[in-house]
């Protein structure tokens, strides 16, 4: 893993550790984490992203990308032929 460094209001951060009590690089790695999800979600339902890329950048399995975007209340970007070809590939894996 790469790291890549960027700036911080450390006052916010700071604030975040003492309402929290976690030291200051956990509280930066939840907060990427929590912007990652939100972003794949944004993506998602601005259709720019697929249902598979948003789990995958969101770091989680498609079942929990699928209940994330329902927390979020966005509905899933499926067509009736995306459906149809599941269907197909699930009863040929089956």
């Amino acid at each position: 893993m790469e790291t890549v460094s960027t700036r911080l209001n450390l006052e916010t951060i700071n604030l975040f550790g003492k309402v929290l009590k976690e030291k200051r690089s956990e509280i930066v790695r939840e907060l990427v984490e929590s912007g990652r999800k939100h972003k794949a979600v944004e993506l998602y339902k601005m259709k720019k992203i697929s249902l598979g890329l948003g789990a995958k950048l969101s770091g989680v399995t498609l079942s929990e990308f699928i209940d994330l975007l329902k927390e979020h209340n966005v509905y899933l970007n499926l067509e009736k032929e995306d459906i149809d070809m599941a269907l197909n590939t699930a009863r040929k894996v089956l």
